[in-house]
């Protein structure tokens, strides 16, 4: 989609250093090791999963609470390093102060099964992103794992109507296609996939056919591409070329003014945890079932982009489809940052209507 001559190697690096970049989706051990490559990268924002998605046995409110707890004591930890972003404008104030700026944005909205007053909770506890399913189905729709894939209920409407209300990004990652398509028909305002693919051009079921990413993106939302190996092939370990590709194919679908990126980087998980959980035999093998030997723990990322500091890379291999400063800065962060701005509020909407 080659719109300019290519930027120069000068070029790109400097609209680097400007741009607010954000990683659309992150779920690393939030630990001082991490924390100091997080500074050390330039990015301005992640987006935090802040607790666990998968289902539980029991009440998963609390587990959750005790997470975003957990969190917000890792910010207050480190007050010269991050900030947590509650508004878009915290996010900006993150980049002047040279701070990142964490975003809560749980995976999953199963505790607020127990009811729409959590979302209120939530929301005073920092959340401003929430994935309405993860792979499973929930009391709210069903994610990508289902196979009668039901679209939204009845409480599923509810708890967009009250996101809205809130000003909680609704994200769409996980969620199975019908229920994306009638979220971004109820939602009032634009919704995101934080991290995910072209299904089109991988047929990975985690990755969003191009029928939903148009739907999502003339509604005025948006696809963060994901640097996650099983969303980019299934063969060979994926480049960052592979990655360019599913950038370049949305951005024709609806905009690069649309695209951002969500890596869904992991970084200081367990091997053998992951490997239970993600790998070719752990929960999802409907996700990683169909990689090839080549697939684990140390492959699940290109090479090129295997950390939060490999983002300089990113942007240089984002920068070969030929785009402007503007659309680079764009996919960078700032298209995400806009959508924030216009969907995050600083006080709820009237209760009342």
């Amino acid at each position: 989609m080659a719109t300019s001559a290519l930027l120069s190697a000068d070029q790109v690096a400097k609209a680097y250093r400007e741009a607010v970049v954000i990683d659309g989706s992150v779920a690393p051990v939030m630990s001082d090791e991490y924390i100091a490559r997080l500074v050390r990268s330039g990015v301005t924002a992640v987006n935090w999963t802040v607790c666990h998605p998968w289902p539980v046995l029991g009440d998963p409110l609390s587990p959750a609470l005790t997470e975003i707890a957990a969190g917000l004591e890792v910010i207050d930890a480190h007050p010269t390093e991050l900030i947590l972003a509650r508004t878009a404008d915290d996010i900006d104030r993150a980049k002047r102060e040279g701070k990142v700026a964490i975003i809560f944005g749980p995976q999953n909205a199963r505790p607020a099964e127990d009811g729409l007053y959590v979302f209120r909770v939530l929301w005073e506890m920092g959340v401003r992103i929430i994935q309405l399913t993860y792979n499973e189905r929930n009391l709210f729709g069903d994610g990508i794992a289902e196979e009668a894939d039901a679209g939204l209920s009845r409480a599923g409407r509810h708890a967009i109507a009250e996101m809205n209300r809130l000003g909680i990004l609704i994200d769409l990652s996980h969620s199975a296609e019908r229920t994306s398509l009638e979220t971004v028909e109820t939602s009032a305002d634009p919704v995101i996939v934080t991290h995910g693919n072209a299904r089109d051009l991988h047929d990975s079921p985690r990755n969003k056919r191009d029928a939903v990413i148009k739907a999502i993106g003339a509604r005025g939302g948006m696809i963060g591409l994901s640097l996650w190996s099983p969303l980019l092939r299934f063969d060979r370990r994926p480049t960052l070329d592979d990655f360019v590709r599913h950038v370049d194919h949305v951005a024709a679908l609806i905009g690069i003014e649309n695209c951002a990126i969500g890596s869904d980087m992991s970084e200081g998980s367990d091997r053998e945890a992951w490997t239970k959980r993600s790998g070719k035999g752990g929960r999802y093998p409907m996700v990683s079932g169909r990689m090839g030997n080549w697939f684990s723990f140390e492959t699940r990322f290109p090479e090129e982009a295997m950390s939060i500091t490999s983002f300089p890379a990113v942007a240089d291999a984002v920068a070969t489809l030929g785009l402007t400063t503007e659309q680079l800065r764009g996919v960078l962060g700032e298209n995400f940052l806009r959508l924030c701005r216009q969907v995050w509020r600083a006080t709820p909407a009237s209760a009342l209507g």
